[in-house]
Parts: C-alpha cells; structure tokens; sequence
C-alpha cells in the first residue's frame, strides 16, 4: 500500500476511534463532574468559560468571542437560563442590554470545563512529546490544510 493510502487509512480510523471513544464516554460515565458536563452541549460549556474569564457577557459579546451567531447563542442561553447556571442582569448605565452572570453551579461547571480542557491539552501535548521537530512540522502543516479545506469547502471528513 501506498503512503497517501496509508495516510488516509490511519486518518479514517482516528476518526472512527474518536467516534467510538465519545459513545464510550457519553455511556460509561463513572465521575459526576464528567456526568455535569455531559449534560451541556460544547457551545453552552463555552459561553460559561466565556463568561468565567469575562466576568459578564451579553449575546453581541458571546456570539463574537465564540464565532458562533447570535440566534445559537440565544438558543444555548435559554436552556442555561431554565436550568439556572447563569443569570440575566442590567447594568446601571444601560438598562437595555442584558448581560449574563454565572451561578455558583455555573461557576462549578466552568471550572469542571477548564479542568477537562487542561486534561486533553496534557494528554495531546504528551503524544506530541513522541515526535521531533520535522515531524511536528509535517503534522502542523497537516492539520492546516485540513482546517483550511474545512472552513473554505464545508468537506467533511470521514463519511
């Protein structure tokens, strides 16, 4: 076999193996904070980091600091809102707009969130640890191209 069929092979089963590792989890949830963050769609754990960091946001401000529209951004609110991770507020100056604060369960579930990213960021960061630096290079350029393909052809990868 060839190495770009080779390439193409590993890169379908990483796609697979990922697939397969998400259900896994989503079904053989063991920790409650990892079952607290099952509950949340990525969006809706997002806007809660975005708020932790920022204090209080207001949909102009989540939807541009996400890249996410703002009718997304109303829809994850809502639900966050009903569930009471955040809560709405006015500031003194400008009644109109609404802003967002966390609840203590929210400012939990962001921590629980920042804790997890940390986990997978050490994780990926020690797989890399097992590549020189051409190599990391080659895979730099790799995941760019991918990227690129993604946001300019809507492709989608492993159909």
């Amino acid at each position: 076999m060839d190495k770009k069929k080779e390439a193409l092979n590993a890169l379908q089963q990483l796609i697979k193996e990922r697939e397969a590792a998400q259900k896994r989890r989503s079904f053989n949830i063991k920790e409650t904070e990892d079952s607290m963050v099952m509950d949340w769609t990525l969006t809706q754990l997002h806007i809660v980091s975005a708020i932790k960091e920022q204090g209080s946001a207001n949909n102009t401000s989540l939807a541009e600091t996400l890249h996410v529209s703002k009718p997304a951004i109303t829809k994850a609110i809502r639900k966050m809102l009903e569930k009471h991770i955040i809560v709405k507020t006015r500031q003194e100056d400008n009644q109109k707009e609404v802003h967002y604060l966390l609840t203590e369960f929210g400012e939990q579930l962001a921590s629980i969130h920042a804790r997890l990213h940390e986990q997978v960021r050490n994780r990926y960061l020690s797989l890399l640890d097992g590549f020189n630096t051409d190599e990391l290079d080659t895979i730099i350029s790799f995941l760019k191209t991918i990227t690129d393909n993604l946001k300019h052809n809507d492709m989608s990868f492993g159909e």
